[in-house]
């Protein structure tokens, strides 16, 4: 079983690629290059799903990628199906890895230590980013 970083880690990053991906071929018009690199990689993840749920989230998700509600349900979903599914663990490390070398970069990982009490802390990485506080 994971620990609950690298399962949060897992899906938080599995989220935050889809909805960059899904939000770039909607805002382009889906081009049809990428309207079929995005449906490739969504229909791959959405075989590998065994979760009804995360398959669920996941196409909510592909309707309004922008919407954080859609995002963080599919991040719940993820979690779910993660716990539950090895090979699924396997395919998204491979998955996200693949993604930031085609992209030049390189994956982030982020981690904070707090202490004490009534303590807030956000972390950000990447480009276009948007923070709501609740």
């Amino acid at each position: 079983m994971l620990d609950a970083t690298t399962l949060q880690t897992l899906a938080a990053g599995t989220v935050a690629l889809l909805s960059s991906l899904l939000g770039k071929t909607l805002e382009k018009g889906a081009e049809e290059i990428g309207k079929s690199a995005v449906g490739t990689i969504f229909d791959n993840l959405k075989n590998r799903l065994k979760h009804d749920g995360a398959k669920e989230a996941l196409n909510d998700l592909a309707q309004r990628p922008s919407d954080g509600d859609l995002q963080a349900a599919l991040r719940i979903q993820l979690k779910k199906a993660i716990e539950s599914d090895t090979e699924l663990v396997v395919f998204l490390k491979q998955w996200l890895s693949e993604s930031a070398s085609a992209q030049g970069g390189t994956t982030i990982d982020q981690s904070t230590n707090l202490t004490g009490d009534d303590n807030t802390t956000i972390s950000i990485a990447g480009t276009a980013n948007t923070v709501t506080v609740r």
